[in-house]
């Protein structure tokens, strides 16, 4: 499981480059489309031309940083790979954050400009009056030139910084997570591989294009593929876009595919065009894997990464979810690791762990990340040399399947005892009542901390009795789990907070129940 090399062409050209050719060769093709608009690659590079005049008309140089703030639709690639044209970095921000937040962006990363467009320029508002702002505004295709030619972008090295995607914040204040050109250049290769876009591919992204479908988006470009883009998620419009647009490759995380499902059922739905669906960003029940594999067939695959290495470090294939029909415990596992990415189980000290023993998923691949902004000492503790620490904690079996079993920082200690929470709630997950489950530690006297359960019921279980409820579930819990690490309490709730990236929010569930 050796990591690949940098090629030469990836060691001697810029996201530029690759974006130009990428443009140039695919104009005629379609590329974009958003609701009622159609783009083909060529009315992209003109729009692309386009946002590079506005930018230079703000002062935009090369290494400045560049804040987007801009929902799903055709703005969002333009800018992302007009910033590329001028060797300047990408900032992308979720719509989801609130002006505080963005605030506290801008104050860290000290950009030259940001990006709005109307929806969104409300969030920009304690952005310093000093940062340049440009608003693409409805109708802000119409002065667009005709004709525009797209000239290479030069002097800009390989180790050059070419993004800052910021962290979820859940352990505090945002980090600036840092890529290089060649970093993102390699990590579009490894997406152009593991996801298997190919040219004749028409990809359906629902997700936010400042996260995740950002970077399928730009592989898919670079492919020279189709890519529908909507605003947001509505499981019933996902499957009227699928039929509509003969849609043979999407992305979803699990509470998508969980809607999705339930969507198809009502609708009595199948779908003939699509051949993959990834999902990742957050564990998946068994029990939603097993009935999402009966709604797609063998096309699911499962990826496993973190912004400091994006999207691809392990992918549970389509023939994995194949297989795990008749070895349902495959399900639990993020699949091997991929072509471009090292994955060792490490010790605290460092040291390699032995298969089957628990300790901390370290990964090593050319597209991780340079550093973090203005934080050496954080980028530094990441690393046991040249392992990439995820904070995560698995184990790995004899045929290299990689298992996650929970977040260092999640980890409860009850007893003295270890109960990972991902155990539990995979657990919880497999009970008919059970829809979503959450597990915390929480404070107790004598254990410590002791498991704390929410629980997000069934619609068909919604009425059900709280102490019957509670009563089977423990029932269900000790014919699965050891007594230290079953739940103490549960908590029936109608949501689980989650982050901006759709990750249940842990940090924020504990501090909500510690402080009643």
């Amino acid at each position: 499981m050796t990591a690949v090399p940098a090629t030469p062409s990836a060691n001697s050209v810029n996201l530029w480059d690759v974006f130009r050719r990428a443009l140039d060769l695919h104009a005629r093709r379609p590329a974009l489309i958003c609701r009622e608009a159609t783009w083909t690659y060529a009315d992209l590079g003109r729009a692309v031309g386009h946002v590079t005049d506005l930018l230079r008309g703000a002062g935009v140089t090369r290494g400045d940083r560049v804040l987007i703030l801009l929902g799903n639709g055709p703005a969002f690639p333009a800018t992302d790979v007009a910033i590329m044209t001028l060797g300047a970095v990408k900032v992308p921000l979720n719509a989801m954050l609130s002006v505080p937040e963005v605030a506290t962006v801008a104050e860290l990363v000290a950009p030259a400009c940001v990006v709005v467009d109307d929806e969104l320029a409300p969030l920009a508002a304690g952005i310093p009056a000093t940062v340049e702002r440009i608003s693409l505004r409805a109708g802000w295709t119409d002065d667009i030139a005709t004709d525009r030619a797209l000239e290479p972008c030069h002097d800009v090295a390989p180790d050059a910084p070419a993004a800052v995607y910021m962290s979820g914040g859940t352990t505090g204040r945002p980090k600036g997570i840092m890529h290089s050109q060649q970093s993102v250049v390699q990590n579009i290769w490894a997406h152009l591989i593991e996801a298997g876009i190919d040219r004749d591919d028409r990809l359906l992204l629902t997700t936010p294009l400042a996260h995740s479908a950002g970077l399928f988006t730009a592989a898919g470009l670079v492919r020279g593929a189709q890519i529908v883009v909507e605003p947001g998620f509505d499981a019933d419009r996902w499957i009227e876009l699928v039929d509509e647009y003969g849609v043979s490759w999407s992305y979803g995380v699990p509470t998508m595919v969980r809607r999705i499902v339930d969507a198809a059922r009502q609708r009595n739905w199948s779908t003939k065009s699509m051949r993959t669906f990834q999902y990742g960003s957050a564990p998946m029940s068994p029990g939603l894997l097993a009935e999402a594999i009966d709604l797609f067939g063998p096309i699911l695959q499962q990826l496993y990464a973190q912004t400091e290495c994006p999207q691809y470090a392990t992918l549970l294939r389509k023939e994995d979810h194949a297989r795990a029909l008749r070895e349902p415990s495959l399900l639990a596992s993020v699949g091997r690791p991929v072509t471009m990415c090292d994955v060792s189980i490490r010790s605290q000290d460092g040291t390699e762990c032995a298969v089957g023993e628990i300790g901390e998923v370290c990964l090593r691949s050319p597209y991780v990340m340079t550093g973090y902004w203005q934080d050496d000492a954080a980028y530094r503790q990441r690393f046991h040399g040249r392992w990439l620490r995820t904070g995560d904690v698995g184990r790995v079996d004899q045929e290299g399947y990689v298992y996650l079993v929970d977040r260092l920082a999640d980890m409860i200690i009850s007893g003295g005892m270890n109960v990972y929470c991902v155990e539990v709630e995979a657990a919880l997950s497999t009970h008919d009542a059970v829809a979503q489950a959450a597990v915390v530690g929480l404070p107790h006297e004598d254990w410590g901390e002791a498991v704390h359960a929410l629980v997000v019921l069934e619609p068909s279980s919604t009425g059900n009795d709280p102490a019957e409820l509670e009563d089977a579930l423990s029932a269900h819990c000790r014919g699965a789990l050891a007594a230290y690490k079953r739940p103490k309490t549960y908590e029936f709730v109608d949501s689980i907070p989650t982050t901006v990236y759709g990750k249940y929010d842990k940090k924020r569930i504990r501090a909500e129940r510690s402080a009643r």
